[in-house]
């Protein structure tokens, strides 16, 4: 695509980038005010999942009663060998 060419791009586009330089902010903020671009807030990185993993996945191995058992049973085995000293 040559300098300019804007052919087959569609708007609104977003783009996710990083700023390195801290007048970039203020060059987007420029543009901005422009009404030739729309800057939305940072997103926050490590954020917390809306719904938890425990709740997002209870029931989704359809265990039976003992299957759960023996289940759980080798969740707890494979824990105490994580904490006993292997040396």
């Amino acid at each position: 695509m040559k300098s300019g060419d804007t052919q087959g791009t569609r708007y609104p586009m977003t783009l996710t980038i990083d700023l390195i330089n801290s007048g970039a902010l203020n060059l987007l903020r420029d543009m901005e005010r422009l009404n030739l671009i729309r800057v939305n807030p940072p997103v926050k990185t490590g954020m917390v999942p809306e719904v938890r993993f425990s709740e997002r996945f209870a029931g989704a191995l359809h265990l039976s009663g003992e299957k759960y058992a023996a289940f759980q049973n080798a969740l707890r085995k494979g824990r105490a060998e994580w904490e006993r000293d292997i040396y």
